[in-house]
């Protein structure tokens, strides 16, 4: 029997939810790469040889305990980067960010907390989307972000977000989803008479006709309600 195939190309859009007791949504579909190494902890291997025999082996296996996620955006958005960074910016009565101040030095930060959604599309022969993945890290934090600037070009940041799930849970979760989500903060936001294979994220603590769901869910319409996928 031949295995599911599936074509996936582009970077659609990244999602980052805070793990906060109100979430906080930063989309942004203007990543030009992305990558996630996994960071494990090494096994080992030890054998017992006797002249020109091996007798016995010991072995202890690799062990993931998560992954260090690398962005590279094509804008410069002031949210991300101090989300990430873990610093303190201000902004005016209109929303601008007046001002951002990274943290101090020598001083530990407590950056948010987030979950990691990067999405890609699945084409077929005619270069339509038949499909999105999404690849979905939880519990990832920033670390301290870098500045290069160079003439002539644009500012393209690079973030680095170091992914460490809780023990037992899984480091990374790969979703097949019919459309791309629509972010569900409050009743208003849930789409009007959606079809099926319509999915969403549920970033707010409850939503009333989404009692099963909970904060960071994703769900999919089928037909009659929405159903967590994953």
């Amino acid at each position: 029997m031949a295995t599911q195939q599936m074509a996936i190309a582009n970077i659609e859009r990244v999602d980052i939810i805070t793990e906060e007791e109100t979430p906080r949504v930063m989309s942004f579909d203007t990543a030009s790469e992305a990558s996630a190494q996994a960071q494990i902890s090494a096994g080992a291997e030890s054998e017992l040889r006797i002249k020109n025999q091996i007798l016995a082996q010991n072995i202890t296996e690799d062990i993931v305990k998560g992954f260090n996620i690398t962005l590279t955006d094509s804008t410069f958005s002031p949210d991300v980067f101090a989300l990430v960074d873990g610093g303190q910016s201000s902004a005016s009565s209109d929303g601008n960010i007046l001002e951002y101040s990274a943290p101090a030095a020598g001083a530990v930060v407590e950056r948010i907390k987030s979950t990691v959604a990067i999405y890609s599309a699945e084409k077929d022969y005619d270069g339509n989307s038949l499909s999105y993945t999404a690849f979905v890290f939880p519990h990832a934090c920033g670390t301290p972000a870098s500045v290069s600037l160079k003439d002539g070009e644009f500012f393209a940041p690079s973030y680095t977000v170091k992914s460490r799930p809780s023990k037992g849970s899984s480091p990374m979760t790969v979703l097949r989803l019919p459309s791309l989500p629509v972010v569900v903060k409050t009743q208003s936001d849930l789409p009007e008479a959606p079809v099926s294979g319509k999915t969403i994220i549920l970033v707010a603590a409850s939503v009333a006709s989404l009692g099963d769901l909970s904060a960071g869910d994703f769900a999919k319409y089928n037909g009659t309600g929405y159903v967590a996928i994953g």
